[in-house]
């Protein structure tokens, strides 16, 4: 991902997180449940530049950490930057209980695909998702991003099967940021124009009779795209 396409994410992420910060501004506590996931590294500088316009906002931060990450180095870097930012920051790794009923909601960073992938077919065996199932049972809020970079290196039929599972987080009742622009479903041709919208690796999705030309085709699999096709209802 360049550092263009980057940055753009990052201003949506944070847009979105806050975009519904007017109508708490008046409610007390405002706790964010912030489960970190994975032991990737090259996702710490984003995920504190949205934990930061969180605490900046108000929120109290209460972070758990997966096992995978408590494992990694990724704990102690984050825990060690939010401390050089000034963050003050609640840190436990208890399964989710009584206690937080009264969160404002949840927040999954850079949700890894271990994760995202036991969340879509419903399987709890970790504690990502049972926080994560534990939320939407009490219509918490629960906001995801993706890590992008990470799936990149799989092949186009992994990648599509990875938006699939995000997109049944969606439907779930997540709020999940940092996916692919769709293309119109009522669209009958995908054009070279219309697939020079997307960023490299994305995902396009079209409806089960849309035509693509040619070219078309060629720029998608030069520019490693997946096409995911609404099946004929």
């Amino acid at each position: 991902m360049d550092q263009h396409t980057l940055s753009r994410l990052l201003d949506t992420i944070i847009d979105e997180l806050l975009a519904r910060r007017q109508a708490l501004l008046q409610a007390p506590g405002k706790v964010m449940r912030v489960v970190i996931s994975g032991d990737d590294l090259t996702t710490l500088p984003a995920t504190l530049k949205c934990l930061t316009a969180l605490t900046d906002n108000g929120y109290a931060l209460r972070l758990t950490f997966s096992w995978s990450a408590s494992q990694s180095a990724l704990q102690a870097a984050c825990l060690q930057a939010l401390t050089q930012r000034g963050i003050n920051v609640l840190c436990d790794d208890r399964e989710p209980d009584h206690r937080d009923e009264n969160d404002w909601g949840l927040y999954l960073p850079a949700l890894s695909t271990n994760s995202l992938s036991k969340i879509a077919l419903s399987i709890s065996d970790n504690r990502v998702c049972r926080w994560v199932f534990f939320a939407l049972a009490r219509n918490k809020q629960v906001i995801v991003t993706l890590n992008h970079d990470a799936s990149a290196q799989f092949a186009p039929a992994l990648r599509t099967r990875l938006m699939n599972y995000a997109a049944t987080l969606a439907e779930y009742g997540c709020t999940v940021l940092g996916q692919a622009t769709p293309v119109s479903h009522q669209k009958r041709l995908l054009t070279l124009s219309d697939v020079r919208q997307h960023a490299a690796r994305d995902v396009i999705r079209i409806g089960h009779n849309t035509l693509i030309t040619p070219a078309a085709r060629d720029e998608i699999r030069a520019r490693g795209l997946s096409i995911i096709q609404r099946p004929e209802e």
